[in-house]
């Protein structure tokens, strides 16, 4: 896995760029999106019940993420495709 970022950098990166985070699940905004915050601030992410693999994530719980993020929707997400807590 590579090595951690911060949200801020995050939305820097172009589109389709690896991205691998460490924070909080702090809203769920229907079916598979969801909001993500680190010390830097928030970001869209979407996360398929498939990553989960049947795990319940509360927000106070500290998860790294990893994705690709997708800047041709506004505001960037990033589709996650692995999850840990």
């Amino acid at each position: 896995m590579q090595k951690k970022m911060t949200v801020d950098f995050a939305n820097t990166m172009h589109d389709g760029a690896s991205v691998s985070l460490r924070g909080n699940l702090i809203s769920h905004k229907g079916e598979d999106r969801y909001v993500f915050r680190d010390k830097s601030g928030e970001i869209n992410v979407v996360i398929p019940a498939a990553v989960f693999d049947g795990r319940e994530v509360q927000p106070d719980q500290m998860i790294n993420i990893s994705g690709s993020l997708d800047k041709k929707s506004a505001p960037a997400v990033v589709r996650v495709t692995h999850l840990q807590k």
